[in-house]
Parts: structure tokens; C-alpha cells; sequence
């Protein structure tokens, strides 16, 4: 039996969280078109006859200036520690500037494989590819370079075949019926805020975080939970509730029909908009709402 944990590392909207979900056979970190959509490292479990594989999402990295923006680069750099495989994520379309550099110096101080994995190739041609492998074996030594389709899964099987070559004997550290360590509040406040991003224009959803105050099941098996989103500026407030309610209601019903998917179970779903002013730059409302760097 072979096991180890494995980080995704890469800039923004590069398909870090679409291969997780691939990789684990389920949904487990929120997607969007929008960069910087993944503000937690989040673990997913894949068990094969021979070996478990604890992959490790994470925030993109990029040039943060936020509190919020610096928590999550944060999280991502810190996710390095106790690896044994590091995925650095590209895109065909990418090259070595000024956030991969600083990725590679942290990868460098390391004594653990690291693999350039380019995603998207479905969308590019192979000369480009080539390319940009290239460029980017100019700065690390890279153990593999596999080229993949997160969304399609088109290379996934050599992706996991080469992970398990690096690997050394190990217990399983989950058990087999565990996908995640992600707890049940922060699902739920991911699938909300997941239709956010989904519903809202460019910028207001990165103003937006959402707390789940309370789980209660009732007496009638209605799982019923509160959960709050939070907006930076008064103004916002009114965007998020919409015309009469409209989107609230529409966001609000999108959420519950997902996590009664997750839980099975039926759910009365209770949101309220508040203001936390100017919360995604000043770092104590920045704790405050739920983003704190692990060790």
C-alpha cells in the first residue's frame, strides 16, 4: 500500500479545483468562471486498491494586495508543508511570469518531487504546448511534465499511474468511505457561496463571504440552517437581496437543492444579508469571518 499527500499549486482559474473533483469521483470544491474562486485548501481522498491519494487543493497564487487576497496566497504557500507530490497547475497559454517565480523559490527549499502539469490541452495545439513546456523547464527540474484535461479527465489515469511512481509505502491515513475532512458548515456555506459567483457580476462576489450560524435538525427530519453572507459596503446589500428578493430567493434556491444533494436529506434553507464594512481588506474582519492561515 503506498500513500502521501499531494498539493495543487497554481495561479487562478487554471482547473486546480476541477481536477480535485475529477481526481475524488465527486464534487467537493466549488467551481466558477471566476478567478479566485477557492479561498480554502481543501482535502479530497482517492482510494485505489493499492494506494491512497490525499489531494490538496488550494487558493490560486497571485499578486495579493487585500487582507483577504494575502490570506489566501498564504494558505496556498503554507500547503507545501508535510507534502509528498507537488502538482504545479499551468495552462497552455501561460508563462514564467512574476507569480511563478516565487512559487519555484518556496519548491526549491524542498526536497519532494514536484510535476508541471498543464491542463486544458483540449484547447490548444500541441506546438504551443511544446512551447510552453518548454519555457517552464527553464525554471525547475521538473520529475514529470504530464499534459491533461481536468474537465474532460483525457490523461488522469497517467496522471495518477506517475503519482503513485513517486510515492513510498505508507498506511491509509482516512477511511475508505471518507472523501473529505471538509465539516458539514463549511460545505454548505461553499455551495452558497459557489451560486454567488455564479449569479452575481464581476466584482460584487469577491466582496461577498457567507457564515452558517446555525444547523438544527427539526422534529419533522428539515435539516434547517441560517446562514448569513456578508457584503463590504452597504450599497452591496441591495444587489445581493435583489428586486423584491428575486435573486436572494433564486440564489437561495439553488444553494439548498445542492446540499440536499450532499446530505440527502430535505433542508429549509434561512439567508440574511448583512454589511461588514470594507471586511475583505482589514485583517481582523478578515479572521473574523472564518479565514485564518493553518500552521
Amino acid at each position: 500500500m503506498k500513500s502521501g499527500f499531494i498539493v495543487i499549486l497554481g495561479r487562478p482559474n487554471v482547473g486546480k479545483s476541477t481536477l480535485l473533483n475529477y481526481l475524488v469521483g465527486t464534487k467537493i470544491s466549488i467551481i466558477s468562471p471566476k478567478p479566485q474562486t477557492t479561498r480554502f485548501k481543501i482535502l479530497g481522498v482517492k482510494n485505489l486498491p493499492d494506494a491512497q491519494l490525499v489531494f490538496i487543493d488550494t487558493p490560486g497564487v497571485h499578486n495579493a494586495r487585500s487582507a483577504l487576497n494575502k490570506y489566501m496566497v498564504e494558505t496556498a504557500i503554507k500547503s507545501i508543508k508535510g507534502a509528498d507530490l507537488v502538482y504545479l497547475m499551468i495552462e497552455p497559454e501561460d508563462f514564467p511570469g512574476e507569480e511563478y517565480p516565487k512559487i519555484v523559490e518556496k519548491l526549491s527549499k524542498i526536497n519532494i518531487p514536484v510535476f508541471l502539469v498543464i491542463n486544458k490541452i483540449d484547447r490548444y495545439s500541441e506546438d504551443q504546448i511544446e512551447v510552453t513546456a518548454k519555457e517552464f523547464e527553464k525554471l525547475f527540474s521538473f520529475k514529470e511534465i504530464v499534459r491533461i484535461a481536468a474537465l474532460t479527465g483525457k490523461n488522469i489515469d497517467l496522471l495518477v499511474n506517475k503519482t503513485k511512481e513517486y510515492l513510498h509505502e505508507g498506511p491509509e491515513y482516512f477511511p475508505k468511505d471518507m472523501l473529505t475532512d471538509r465539516p458539514l458548515p463549511l460545505l454548505i456555506s461553499e455551495a452558497i457561496r459557489e451560486k454567488l459567483f455564479l449569479r452575481l457580476g464581476k466584482e460584487l462576489p469577491y466582496s461577498t463571504a457567507v457564515n452558517i450560524e446555525e444547523i438544527e435538525e427539526r422534529k419533522n427530519g428539515m435539516l434547517y440552517i441560517r446562514a448569513v453572507i456578508s457584503v463590504a459596503r452597504e450599497s452591496q446589500k441591495g444587489i445581493v437581496i435583489g428586486q423584491k428578493g428575486k435573486k436572494l430567493k433564486k440564489i437561495g434556491t439553488e444553494a439548498r437543492a445542492e446540499i440536499q444533494q450532499i446530505l440527502k436529506k430535505p433542508v429549509y434553507l434561512d439567508i440574511f444579508v448583512r454589511t461588514e464594512k470594507d471586511w475583505p481588506k482589514l485583517e481582523e474582519k478578515v479572521k473574523k469571518l472564518g479565514y485564518r492561515v493553518s500552521d
